[in-house]
């Protein structure tokens, strides 16, 4: 018993210690500011993706079913800037990382996870969603086609909100 106990801790440990090598997940930055750059000079749009990454099911089910996809690689790659806004447990992010994180979470209005709200390259928002089935190509069709209606007026007040909290806050891009 003790030996499979022991087992046990050491899988776990790898695990996780391999975990903190690759993070923030490849193709994405932790760095919003730094995304916010990228996506005003490539025009393109912005994917923030709220997560729990070391304790939520749900969260894993959409990075297993659709951002580990070749057909969703390839579509961010073209259209998208990814950033990972995680809320671990059990990971240990920088002050500023989490600080960044929990005013983005409250910009946004999140109450669960995943969360994934799009904005374009000049901050307006165009879409919120959290899991949905049907792996890659269902979830690239909904980032396509799926866009919250906003009139000019609100994508002004909007654009406006989201740009001076991440300015007093975060700084500017």
């Amino acid at each position: 018993m003790k030996t499979i106990y022991i087992s046990l801790v050491l899988f776990f440990a790898a695990v996780f210690t391999a975990a903190a090598d690759i993070y923030p997940p490849e193709g994405w930055t932790d760095n919003l500011l730094e995304a916010l750059a990228e996506s005003e000079k490539t025009g393109k749009n912005i994917l923030l993706d709220f997560t729990g990454s070391d304790w939520c099911v749900w969260c894993h089910r959409l990075t297993d079913e659709v951002f580990s996809q070749q057909e969703f690689k390839d579509y961010a790659e073209e259209n998208l800037v990814l950033v990972y806004l995680d809320f671990p447990r059990n990971i240990e992010l920088p002050e500023e990382t989490v600080m960044q994180n929990q005013l983005m979470m409250q910009l946004f209005g999140v109450q669960g996870f995943p969360t994934i709200w799009m904005m374009d390259s000049e901050q307006v928002p165009l879409l919120q969603v959290g899991y949905q089935e049907g792996g890659a190509a269902n979830y690239v069709e909904i980032l396509k086609n799926s866009r919250v209606e906003l009139t000019d007026e609100q994508k002004e007040q909007n654009q406006l909100i989201i740009r001076s909290a991440i300015e007093q806050y975060l700084g500017s891009w």
